[in-house]
């Protein structure tokens, strides 16, 4: 019917071009008189196109249908538990002897095989029970020679071999000839079983290394011949597996398993390069898989490899592989599996400088790296499980980093490693939140979460507890309190308010603001002996009062913060500029009190000086807020001045000597009028 319907094509496609080239003619045909003597000029033929054939697209089966083709293959499981269940019951009720329940188990799956084939051949089912009657065969054959050979031993171990590769031959062909990818699956799955019976057997470790290697290989040519990529990925994975378990049994054969790997890797990669579509929408998703897939066998040829003595050869032999890939995948113009090849030859290449006989810092800086590398690769590739395997990774080396590196001494390798993972950080921030032309599911979700916005955090966080490992090291021994981390808090808080939003994310400066806030009353609250550095402890209070003046100045003049949260100052500005008033007054207050505490200030001159910083606040709450017509403002100011007076007249007056007192009342009065006048002035 098909080549019936090729052949009508074909045909249609023939008498569409002989209109064409006739309509084109006919205008010829319709010359005047006076034209007849005139020679026509004779229209060359175009040449017919070759007819090229449509390919032929497979449908889209709806989830419905595909619950459908599944459940043949469901029932089929059920059915073979059912029957193993009931041998059991029927062994555990001595009814029946092992080697009878041996022989109904073999019967079971040649008679399914045989039931098949009949539903086959004469159409009585559709294919989706046909392929499970015939992976049902396979996986009671396998079961119940495993079952025979090791359980009941009722088989010898040698016939046991010879059966369960016959049904290996028989699942890759019947995997072959019904293009099932679920059946391949199944048939990798339990085939790769056979190495743990054969190490039941004690047969030799290359034996078992060579039948892995052969068992994949045969694979390959269901998948390259159906294209089967998901069966590529679960073989070459329960391969691994199996290379790697074996290779801790047979403890003496390091080497000969390493190479197995090694081997199993490139077979893999051959099969992945050939089935890889650079059109495919699925394209992230593939490079991810052989990604996560490469790194798993790195850190499992580590382990095998670590007893040798020359591990690095090995290493040396995945990275040749790995660059071998990536040539490859540049010839082909293959971006994304250049780019995961490149990035695993560097981490391979990293991971055998670690092993050497290098320094042990030296060893500290490479680790980060490696995980650094590992981010920035599922960030280029846009592959989402890579990006949380590799931030998982990235995220313990950093704790790791943290807790077990000091800044000292302070020119040392070790002091490097304490930085670098923060800078790594920061770059990791900066490519993560670059412009992108599309966005998928999984971006799209991350925003939703602030999880970039959480990462902007986390980087200014790690760089303020660097800061602060830096004050317990060289200087918080002379206090309990982290200056130089405070300072930076003040630092971080200010140029966050001077970002946009696209830069800083919509989390950093709320969470700066709150520790802004907190450090500030803390600093100002109590005053502290610092034992010799009392410069660092006034240069701490003089930059959050600078820094609280500047956002003041700045919102007042509607400067650049004014302008990045204009849409907001319309109803906090006045509650902004109160609360930033107030807090310049109280860290005035406080770096007065810590200047008499520290005797560099007379205590009668400390109070008097507190007095006017109180008549100030108050006589520029009420001036600003008269003039700009912030009603909180002035509140505040009646509020301060109050307060001022109560001072005043209770407390300075006893505390006070006559001269101090003189000029404290001459101060506070002449503000008191300037700001009358000014207040009266602005009223009329």
């Amino acid at each position: 019917m098909e080549q019936r319907i090729a052949k009508l094509e074909k045909e249609m496609e023939a008498l569409r071009q002989e209109m064409d080239v006739l309509k084109h003619q006919q205008p010829l045909e319709k010359t005047t008189v006076q034209k007849v003597n005139r020679p026509i000029p004779v229209q060359p033929k175009k040449p017919i196109p070759k007819l090229t054939p449509t390919p032929k697209t497979k449908p889209q089966r709806t989830f419905e249908e595909q619950m459908m083709w599944a459940l043949p293959k469901v029932f089929m499981v059920i059915l073979v538990l059912g029957v193993l269940w009931g041998l059991k019951l029927v062994s555990d009720y001595g009814y029946l002897s092992n080697e009878v329940k041996i022989i109904l188990a073999y019967s079971l799956s040649i008679a399914l095989a045989a039931i098949a084939y009949v539903v086959e051949h004469k159409k009585l089912g559709s294919s989706a029970i046909t392929i499970s009657l015939y992976g049902g065969a396979f996986i009671v054959g396998i079961i119940t020679t495993a079952a025979g050979a090791i359980l009941y031993e009722v088989i010898g171990l040698t016939l046991a071999l010879f059966i369960a590769i016959m049904y290996i031959g028989y699942g890759i062909a019947i995997s072959y000839f019904k293009k099932n990818e679920v059946l391949t699956v199944f048939v990798a799955f339990t085939s790769l079983l056979l190495p743990y019976l054969l190490e039941y057997m004690d047969f030799s470790a290359f034996i078992v290394l060579i039948f892995v290697i052969v068992l994949l290989t045969m694979l390959q040519l269901v998948i390259w011949h159906h294209k089967q990529k998901i069966a590529l990925y679960i073989s070459t994975f329960f391969s691994i597996m199996a290379v790697g378990i074996v290779a801790f049994v047979y403890s003496d054969h390091h080497v000969g398993f390493a190479l197995g790997l090694i081997i199993i890797l490139a077979i893999f990669y051959t099969s992945w390069c050939r089935l890889y579509n650079v059109e495919s929408k699925w394209k992230p998703i593939h490079v991810g898989l052989q990604f996560s897939l490469s790194i798993f066998s790195l850190l499992l040829l580590n382990l095998i490899s670590s007893p040798l003595e020359y591990k690095e050869l090995l290493l040396l032999g995945l990275c040749i592989l790995f660059v071998t890939v990536a040539s490859y995948g540049y010839k082909q113009k293959w971006q994304e599996a250049f780019d995961s090849a490149v990035t695993l030859a560097f981490i391979t290449l990293c991971n055998t400088l670690l092993v050497m006989n290098l320094p042990e810092k030296v060893d500290d800086l490479l680790l980060p790296f490696i995980t650094f590398a590992g981010v920035m690769m599922s960030l280029r590739l846009r592959v989402s499980l890579m990006k949380v395997v590799s931030s998982i990774g990235f995220t313990l080396i950093l704790l790791l980093s943290y807790v077990a590196h000091e800044p000292t001494p302070f020119f040392s390798i070790e002091h490097l490693s304490l930085i670098m993972p923060g800078m790594y950080l920061f770059i990791i921030y900066i490519y993560a939140m670059r412009q992108k032309d599309t966005v998928n599911a999984f971006e799209k979700l991350m925003k939703d979460v602030y999880v970039l916005d959480l990462l902007a955090v986390i980087t200014a966080g790690y760089f303020l507890v660097y800061i602060a490992k830096l004050d317990s090291v060289y200087i918080a021994g002379a206090s309990n309190f982290p200056h130089l981390m405070s300072i930076a808090i003040a630092l971080f808080f200010a140029g966050s308010l001077v970002l946009p939003v696209h830069y800083k994310g919509r989390a950093l400066t709320p969470v700066l603001t709150v520790l802004f806030l907190f450090f500030t009353l803390m600093i100002s609250g109590i005053p502290y002996h610092m034992q010799g550095v009392e410069w660092l402890n006034i240069a701490t209070r003089l930059v959050y009062i600078a820094v609280i003046v500047a956002i003041i100045i700045d919102l007042l003049m509607q400067g650049r913060i004014y302008q990045i949260y204009q849409q907001h100052m319309t109803k906090f500005l006045d509650w902004l500029i109160s609360i930033g008033v107030v807090c310049t007054m109280i860290a005035l207050c406080g770096l007065v009190s810590q200047l008499a505490y520290n005797d560099l200030l007379a205590w009668k001159l400390s109070i008097a000086f507190t007095t006017i910083t109180l008549f100030l606040s108050a006589s520029l709450s009420l001036w600003l807020g008269s003039i700009r017509q912030l009603r909180i403002l002035r509140l505040s100011g009646f509020a301060i001045l109050a307060i001022a007076f109560i001072k005043l007249i209770f407390f300075d007056l006893s505390a006070l000597d006559l001269l101090i007192r003189a000029v404290l009342f001459m101060s506070i009065g002449g503000i008191g009028l300037l700001l009358s006048g000014r207040l009266l002035r602005k009223t009329e």
